[in-house]
């Protein structure tokens, strides 16, 4: 249990500590299943432009050789999992990596060929639906107690692209595996079955590692558990690389994902997934499922190379990717047999893109030593093996190395890993040095011409001048026993306020209806395309949150504490309302906080210069602002918010290659980013999102710009 410095009575519950629900055999201790028996998985990966994606339930040998069950003979671990026409192979349920090139169009077709609940052999899946949540509901039974029963709905998301809204995977677009129902956002291109959606992603941005997962609102905690997670490798071929640096691989080594999940499994090697809530408000929700073992693409503590078979010491390219629910890694080599530090690690691209140049992490010197990584983030980083610095340091070297984590859950005040498991992530086994044409991040070799700048990352001031200013707060409503719901700017997700007796219907007169009436949301971000806003995102709960925006990438400006006063002026701002208070029983009586009533002032107030609702945090500030870490200083789409600091994020509403001195009429997608439902920005912690931490937003068009009918033509991408 946790105390908030800025909440006093703020309790944060990592897991519930009650027995699990029934349904799910016992669970088996992390700390009982065998360490490094399996190699790393290979992940399927696909070049084809046009393919079919099936999602499935199927059986993974997630658990090492010779792991014994309880009952019976163990022939895998049910999960779900994207397949394709190809056949890719079953050693992993993550996957496949699509691999695509930029202003080609990839076409996908998603076809839901999951099981009807009767039919599923996953209970951690079956046992964990929590009807009381905002979630999709496909039969409308209305959110009532329960778990569900019916054909599973689903939707993939493709996090990281720059893709209109009908082909952003929304929470609302979901779709049954029967094909029988449907969200107000679905969408798809003529020629789906009823089970299918056809996407067509022009792929117009610039060279990224992105990903697709599961989206469908109120489950995607679940889903995305049960393992529906890929890869999708955007690719420039007019992009100048430096020699020996490949879009899809490092010289002649193909890239390696590294896919890091935490999971917990029960005694016959079964997903397990904690299932009793902490409020009766939410009988199965937990606030933050965190995990007892790490699997890594798909298998319990695997190796890279082998003892028998180690890889050659050269460069190797990682794409890492925090895919856990919940958990923050901080990474770093360690020698598996001295405990000496191991080489570092450069990184040469963030969630958008590739860095101007490297940027070093060394535990063994420097401001940054380990690599954080909260969920949704993903870095593109290269080890050299032979890095001559390292050897000369190390004569002694082992050729084993570990993959250490030291991340605390909660992040950052949490309980810290236990050095024994979550402490450790990938075994390496590293032979005998060979010949390395490879591009070496040590050089003084640039990565690309200089990236865009919307700010100034080393100062971390502005480097234009934003449109406007968005204030926007994070926040925890408490129940009795904790976390009851997780907030952005104390909004639902369908912006209703629950103080029905201030605003009729529950509806703010600051906000709006969701333009295509799709979702019967009440939105308050209208961001206009063309337009450059800061986001300034004030962190009023425990812990860290990773804050990921749909459609764009942006850039983090810098990160600020504010102090605790800020709570009680914020705080004294509530009117009295009739609603009851969660922790006392009694209507708020004014200056008090209300959880889910929306900010506490006008949308609007602070306008034209910062709007948001909230009090200016700005004289609230304490200490000096703080730069990104080198290594976030590119292109991101999920960043970190420090809890009692405001986070500044420079947010362009176009793509990011188009340079700060375009005008007006030029600043636009290559597509009609309007219409659909628009997109959504929420917490990646998905137990989160699932749980109201998630807000619409809706584009407005730049009247400057072309028709959208037109613009395709102009990157000659049609979709």
């Amino acid at each position: 249990m946790q105390t908030h410095p800025l909440t006093p009575y703020c309790i944060v519950a990592l897991v519930s500590l009650c027995p699990a629900q029934t349904g799910q055999a016992p669970q088996l201790p992390g700390s009982a299943i065998a360490q490094f028996v399996d190699p790393l998985p290979q992940v399927h990966i696909t070049a084809a432009t046009n393919l079919t994606l099936a999602m499935r339930e199927f059986k993974s040998p997630v658990m090492p050789t010779g792991f014994v069950p309880a009952t019976g003979t163990y022939t895998g671990t049910w999960v779900w999992g994207y397949r394709d026409a190809a056949g890719n192979p079953s050693t992993t349920y993550v996957g496949p990596v699509v691999l695509a090139t930029r202003n080609v169009r990839t076409t996908i077709r998603w076809r839901n060929e999951l099981p009807h609940t009767s039919q599923s052999h996953l209970t951690a899946w079956l046992t964990s639906t929590d009807q009381t949540l905002h979630w999709a509901d496909p039969l409308n039974t209305g959110h009532t107690a329960g778990n569900y029963s019916g054909s599973v709905p689903t939707v993939p998301h493709l996090h990281g692209g720059e893709v209109p809204p009908h082909l952003d995977g929304g929470p609302d677009a979901w779709f049954t595996s029967d094909g029988a129902h449907h969200g107000g956002a679905y969408h798809s291109f003529a020629g789906a079955a009823a089970n299918e959606a056809i996407y067509r992603y022009p792929n117009t941005q610039e060279a990224a590692n992105i990903w697709f997962h599961d989206h469908a609102l109120g489950i995607t905690r679940l889903n995305v558990y049960a393992g529906l997670a890929g890869g999708y490798l955007l690719a420039d071929p007019q992009l100048s690389l430096p020699a020996g640096l490949t879009p899809h691989g490092i010289g002649t080594e193909t890239i390696v994902p590294l896919v890091i999940q935490d999971r917990k499994f029960d005694v016959n090697g079964q997903l397990f997934f904690d299932n009793v809530g902490i409020n009766p408000e939410h009988p199965y929700w937990v606030p933050e499922f965190v995990g007892d073992t790490i699997v890594v693409t798909g298998k319990v503590w695997p190796t890279f190379g082998t003892a028998a078979a180690p890889k050659p010491s050269k460069r190797y390219r990682f794409l890492f990717v925090n895919g856990s629910n919940a958990r923050t890694y901080e990474l770093f080599l360690v020698d598996a047999v001295t405990g000496a530090n191991g080489p570092p690690m450069w990184v040469i691209g963030t969630d958008g893109g590739y860095l101007d140049r490297p940027v070093k992490i060394d535990p063994s010197s420097g401001s940054v030593r380990k690599l954080t990584m909260m969920p949704g983030e993903r870095y593109d980083v290269i080890v050299d093996f032979n890095d001559p610095n390292w050897r000369a340091a190390n004569p002694q070297f082992s050729g084993r190395l570990l993959l250490r984590n030291t991340g605390r859950a909660p992040f950052p005040f949490g309980a810290p890993p236990q050095g024994s498991t979550l402490g450790r992530i990938l075994k390496l086994f590293i032979g005998p040095p060979v010949a390395d044409s490879g591009y070496n991040p040590a050089s003084s070799v640039p990565l690309r011409a200089p990236m865009v700048r919307l700010v100034n990352p080393t100062a971390g001031t502005p480097a234009v001048t934003p449109y406007l200013t968005r204030q926007l707060t994070l926040n925890e409503v408490m129940g009795p026993g904790g976390p009851m719901e997780v907030l952005v700017n104390n909004t639902r997700w369908n912006g209703l306020s629950v103080a029905t007796d201030i605003f009729p219907g529950g509806v703010r007169p600051d906000s709006v209806p969701d333009p295509t009436n799709t979702t019967s949301n009440y939105l308050t971000e209208f961001p206009l395309e063309g337009s450059t806003e800061l986001w300034e995102i004030v962190n009023m709960t425990a812990d860290a949150h990773p804050l990921h925006l749909h459609l764009v990438q942006f850039q983090l400006m810098n990160r600020q504490r504010f102090r605790r006063n800020y709570v009680s002026v914020y705080d004294a701002l509530f009117p009295p309302t009739a609603a009851v208070d969660s922790l006392t029983g009694l209507p708020h009586p004014g200056g008090v906080f209300v959880g889910g009533f929306g900010p506490p002032l006008h949308y609007l107030s602070g306008a034209p210069d910062r709007i948001g609702g909230n009090p200016d945090v700005n004289a609230y500030l304490q200490g000096p602002t703080r730069p990104p870490y080198p290594h976030e200083r590119g292109w991101k789409d999920t960043v970190v918010v420090m809890p009692g600091e405001v986070t500044r994020l420079m947010v362009r509403w176009a793509p990011t290659s188009l340079p700060t001195s375009t005008p007006a009429a030029q600043r636009y997608f290559p597509f009609d980013p309007d219409g659909n439902g628009g997109y959504v920005w929420h917490c990646h912690i998905i137990d989160h999102e699932d749980n109201e931490m998630m807000r619409g937003d809706v584009l407005q068009l730049n009247t400057a710009a072309p028709a959208p009918a037109a613009r395709p033509l102009r990157l000659g991408v049609h979709y």
